[in-house]
């Protein structure tokens, strides 16, 4: 029987979940070459100064007030990872820590999380895959308050140019895991991409479309039912 692949914590938003191992095989068979190749790109983050902090400090707090406040998205998907495999599906966020990604076929995936954690559910080998948001990026994105330079993330990079921010952090506990880079359109500020770099240098980006904020969501939605079992958990 195959194995459900043991994602890396770093996971976003799941991001790591929706990368193409997860759409394509959903094995982690992992070889030699693969191997060397996450040790040679494992490596301890280069995070911003306080100095460069300062210099940041209205773009980045104005970042974490738009979040902070963000109630509820609802958005289609298009992902694409470095590979060359592709994905889309609709996206729904309801702040804090609910969350639901729900493939478009022929992808089985379905990733649901309720505020404790995320179930990953593959309907074609029919098995489930439960890890704690508090153990990703994912839950960092959808905590109460956001804030970007803390004891548990930290700021890689930032640019604010040609109407666009760019803000890259990482888990300051495990920096080797991957990193996370939001892209936000300005004036008016909203969240439009999201990029993720693995622990083997693979890159996944998921680009919102159709993007509506603020409206209310069906509560169904972030309840995982466990169809194997007719049961809810």
């Amino acid at each position: 029987m195959k194995e459900i692949p043991r994602f890396p914590i770093f996971t976003f938003v799941i991001l790591v979940l929706l990368a193409s191992p997860a759409i394509a095989g959903r094995e982690m068979a992992t070889s030699r070459a693969e191997t060397e190749k996450a040790a040679a790109v494992k490596q301890s983050a280069n995070y911003l100064s306080p100095r460069e902090i300062a210099k940041y400090q209205e773009t980045i707090q104005k970042l974490e007030n738009y979040l902070s406040n963000l109630s509820t998205l609802q958005a289609g998907f298009v992902q694409s990872s470095s590979d060359g495999s592709v994905g889309e599906g609709t996206f729904y966020l309801q702040r804090p820590g609910k969350m639901r990604w729900e493939y478009a076929p022929p992808a089985p995936i379905l990733i649901v999380s309720s505020g404790s954690d995320l179930v990953y559910f593959d309907k074609e080998l029919e098995q489930i895959t439960h890890i704690p948001i508090d153990d990703t990026l994912a839950g960092f994105l959808a905590q109460e308050h956001i804030v970007f330079d803390d004891q548990a993330v930290g700021i890689e990079s930032i640019s604010n140019e040609a109407n666009a921010i760019r803000i890259t952090i990482s888990q300051r506990s495990k920096p080797e895991d991957g990193k996370l880079t939001l892209e936000f359109s300005d004036n008016p500020l909203q969240l439009r991409r999201m990029m993720v770099q693995d622990a083997a240098g693979g890159e996944t980006t998921v680009s919102l479309t159709g993007a509506k904020f603020g409206h209310k969501l069906n509560p169904e939605l972030f309840i995982f039912r466990d169809t194997r079992k007719k049961r809810t958990r």
